[in-house]
């Protein structure tokens, strides 16, 4: 009788063992799988999470530099920066890092608008504090952007457009105003006004791309200058920057898992005067909502390897009961001449026989605990990092893959490999007669 035939008749035989094997396996066979499938799908939700909310990294003028800044009767405020410029060459030479994708420059300015005809537009008023500067009246923040989509107040939900669209980086002479603003003065998508710089008398038309409307009401409005106001706040493209420098800087990564790293290849660029710049990380929002996930990720590996470990030991242990219970069979067998191999083989092939069934019937049973399992695992985890930040991480989406299920059958078999070999060890180190001595 061949080794497969002994092992279905021991298996078919002893129906009361079988069953409680059959259990265990099924038990811990499911969790195994339930395990990795929460694992992957917890790296998955991470790594989209990655790309959606994406991080950056800024560069301003480091003002803790005093050497940088000179008295200056010229500017206003009797400070001249005379450090290294943030300017065009500084972009061209970060992008060449590695794991950067895309960058936004900025400046804050201010500018008087008016129409074609010269006339100042009607700007939303604060109080009559301020009604005795002409200027200032007609005075509005513009911010420059390479990607006004890019800028803190849209990326941040403070400004949504609309109508019209965003500033793009192939513009020029472009401009978003508010809706308050574009009310006032009639105005809409496809309209011309003409902005005045601070430091200019000569007017540019710029043409309305996009209209944008307040989410968030700004606090204190009553009480700041009309330039100051939300609704007063234009936003321009960048082909028109005075002196070709910026005040800001922002680079953003593909991967914001790897910020630090892509910050510290940057600075290895030695054309860039980093002593004159301070670099400013913002992944603040990917690591609050990310954290549950990750921190979801690392216990359940060390669950995993916990599983697997204490399943080995107890399959291990009730083995060895099973094969103390056949000792006299052992004997036998290897006194008509079968090799220990062989023996080793047959209940390796029983525990198998055994093994396959739990593990095909884990593969559905996985899928009615998985969702289950991973939404609380990821509400305890949620818990001790004291908020979820976003609903993407809210709830954990477990599918039972063909890949989960092949791992978990080749984890399984060497699980039981190893089981049968450490609960044949000590009959195996017997001599046949040994163990026909210990019988009688």
């Amino acid at each position: 009788m061949n080794t497969l035939s002994r092992a279905f008749l021991s298996v078919h035989r002893k129906k009361g063992k079988s069953i409680v094997l059959f259990m265990v396996l099924l038990v811990v066979s499911t969790f195994v799988l339930v395990g990795l499938s929460i694992k992957y799908s917890a790296d998955t939700a991470a790594q989209e999470l990655r790309h959606s909310l994406g991080g950056s990294f800024g560069l301003v003028v480091d003002k803790s530099k005093s050497e940088n800044f000179i008295a200056s009767e010229n500017q206003s405020s009797g400070v001249q920066y005379v450090g290294a410029p943030l300017d065009d060459s500084v972009i061209e030479e970060v992008l060449k890092t590695p794991n950067i994708e895309s960058y936004n420059a900025s400046q804050i300015g201010e500018a008087i608008l008016t129409n074609a005809n010269g006339e100042y537009l009607e700007l939303v008023e604060t109080n009559n504090q301020y009604d005795d500067d002409e200027t200032l009246l007609h005075t509005v923040t513009s911010e420059m952007n390479t990607d006004s989509e890019k800028s803190m107040f849209f990326s941040k939900g403070t400004f949504q457009i609309t109508e019209g669209r965003h500033i793009l980086p192939t513009d020029e002479n472009v401009v978003l105003i508010s809706k308050e603003l574009a009310g006032l003065n009639n105005l809409e998508v496809g309209d011309q006004i003409w902005l005045q710089s601070s430091q200019e008398k000569t007017s540019s038309p710029f043409s309305i791309v996009g209209i944008y409307e307040i989410k968030e009401p700004q606090l204190n409005a009553g009480l700041v200058p009309p330039p100051s106001l939300y609704q007063n706040r234009i936003f321009i493209d960048d082909s028109n920057g005075e002196s070709g420098e910026y005040q800001r800087l922002e680079f953003y990564v593909k991967d914001p898992a790897q910020l630090s790293n892509t910050i510290e290849s940057a600075k290895e660029n030695a054309n860039i005067a980093w002593d004159d710049f301070a670099v400013e990380t913002a992944d603040e929002e990917y690591q609050r909502t990310a954290a549950p996930l990750e921190n979801m990720s690392a216990l359940v590996s060390s669950l995993l390897t916990c599983l697997i470990i204490g399943s080995a030991l107890v399959l291990s242990l009730i083995l060895s009961l099973w094969i103390k219970g056949r000792i006299h069979e052992t004997g036998i067998l290897l006194a008509m001449g079968y090799r220990k191999t062989q023996i080793f083989l047959q209940h390796f092939a029983e525990v198998m026989m055994i093994a396959v069934l739990a593990f095909g019937i884990s593969f559905f049973a996985g899928q009615v605990v998985a969702d289950v399992t991973g939404d609380l695992l990821l509400q305890n985890v949620s818990a001790q990092t004291e908020t979820i930040a976003s609903d993407t991480a809210s709830s954990l989406e477990v599918e039972i893959t063909v890949r989960n299920f092949a791992a978990v059958c080749g984890i399984g078999t060497l699980v039981v490999a190893f089981s049968v070999g450490m609960s044949n060890i000590p009959v195996f180190r017997l001599q046949p007669k040994e163990i026909l001595s210990k019988m009688s």
